[in-house]
């Protein structure tokens, strides 16, 4: 039997294009994250308001079927309950047209814009010692907090009002 001589190739060094096609890709897959990240949160953070809305409709024995968030939202609001400031009302609509923004893939901008408005209303929604912990929060800690806080107001007010009959 012959004596087989193998020979070990080095990789090449990556050329210039393929290096900044290697970065553009890492880039690419970071965008995608973090945009699925937000698209998930809000989302997530919507649904759980609507739910927290659907049962203070509910407990104030107002129809709530075949309406939108922003139609629940008004017959919700008219129910004046206490728990339920004018700024938390604000949280959630601005939440609500973040969450169409995202559903309904509007220009970039206006995302960013109605995530900056979203995390304004929610510190305006709160006391002045919590404005530096939510501005230190990160986007998606901030939507889900935001939808969360409201949404936990409307959990209150709905018990109040199943408990008063």
């Amino acid at each position: 039997m012959a004596e087989e001589n193998w020979v070990m190739l080095e990789e090449p060094e990556p050329t210039e294009q393929e290096k900044t096609f290697a970065e553009a890709h890492k880039k690419a897959t970071e965008r995608i994250r973090q945009s699925e990240e937000r698209v998930l949160t809000v989302i997530r953070a919507h649904l759980g308001a609507e739910q927290a809305l659907n049962a203070l409709m509910k407990a104030g024995r107002r129809r709530r079927k075949n309406r939108t968030f922003s139609g629940k939202w008004w017959v919700a609001k008219g129910l004046l309950v206490k728990e339920m400031t004018e700024e938390l009302w604000e949280v959630l609509k601005v939440g609500n047209e973040l969450r169409n923004a995202i559903a309904h893939a509007e220009k970039p901008g206006l995302i960013e814009a109605k995530i900056v408005e979203l995390r304004r209303a929610f510190i305006a929604a709160n006391t002045p010692q919590q404005k530096k912990y939510i501005e230190a929060m990160t986007e998606t800690q901030m939507i889900a907090m935001a939808f969360s806080h409201a949404s936990s107001h409307m959990t209150v007010a709905a018990d109040r009002l199943e408990r008063r009959g």
